[in-house]
């Protein structure tokens, strides 16, 4: 079994965007992007989403999901990463989870603002994925690879 890779662990702790893809019932992809909090200590992604969207509905048909985290500068890095995330039930609006990635992407003091919108009314769930493979690359430091694991 190999172990996790390390290498783009900084890299995925930044602010970014990330796409995700799930496969619709005729069999296209749905990606949407989306903003997510990467956890070095377990190398898992957490996502918030509406219980009710085209994603978590997709994914309860088939639960394979692949993210790409990528930036637009060169040289260029990206992480790819596919598995079968964990699906919580639906938690309410989750305000203590959307807390935690309003605060990572957005200005201070974004949370009070975005509190009051009707986006934070919406019944969320999480998305907890442990990847079970990984592209990576990284030209900055001339560094690729790819594993599989678990």
């Amino acid at each position: 079994m190999a172990a996790r890779p390390t290498e783009m662990d900084d890299f995925l702790c930044e602010p970014r965007m990330a796409r995700i893809a799930t496969m619709n019932a005729n069999g296209s992809a749905h990606v949407v992007p989306v903003v997510y909090i990467f956890n070095p200590e377990d190398g898992s992604f957490f996502i918030s989403t509406g219980a009710n969207s085209v994603t978590v509905r997709n994914l309860k048909r088939n639960s394979s999901i692949t993210i790409c985290v990528d930036d637009d500068e060169h040289p260029f890095r990206a992480v790819i990463v596919e598995g079968e995330p964990e699906i919580s039930g639906p938690l309410g609006t989750d305000h203590e989870g959307l807390k935690r990635i309003i605060d990572h992407y957005y200005r201070p003091g974004m949370w009070a603002d975005w509190v009051k919108t009707p986006s934070a009314e919406k019944i969320r769930v999480r998305l907890t994925l442990k990847p079970r493979s990984w592209k990576w690359w990284n030209q900055r430091l001339q560094i690729n690879g790819s594993v599989r694991v678990g």
